[in-house]
């Protein structure tokens, strides 16, 4: 084994000496600063695939579950009075109720609540 250097000890702080801050760089995309003209199931779509472990969005064993727009549609997620449903698929390299759980926690940030999110699938490497 290899020994790691070791930090040097910080000098203790005196009464009135104010805790050092710790900064942590977080970094923040606006998706509506990069495209306008997103909808809001355009843009849940956006924050849905973005989360780790998603594979894709998934419409339903029809196709049925999705938003219909002007001359395009969003596949998985629906937005109504009763909340925002997201369907997705997710890969099997983590664990499905983390990668569920952080979808939900990506899309309550964004869109009416509640939000529910269903997974329909899960995405083998073989």
């Amino acid at each position: 084994m290899t020994d790691l250097p070791q930090p040097a000890p910080t000098p203790p702080l005196g009464p009135d000496e104010p805790v050092p801050a710790v900064v942590v760089p977080v970094e923040v995309v606006v998706i509506d600063a990069i495209v306008p003209d997103l909808t809001p199931a355009e843009v849940v779509a956006a924050a849905v695939l973005a989360v780790p472990g998603v594979v894709r969005l998934h419409g339903g064993r029809f196709g049925e579950l999705g938003t219909y727009l002007p001359g395009r549609r969003v596949t998985g997620v629906r937005i109504d009075d009763e909340g925002t449903e997201v369907h997705v698929v997710v890969s099997d390299l983590a664990p499905v109720p983390d990668t569920a759980a952080r979808v939900q926690r990506a899309v309550s940030a964004i869109a009416p609540m509640p939000v529910r999110v269903h997974v329909e699938d899960i995405d083998t490497i073989v």
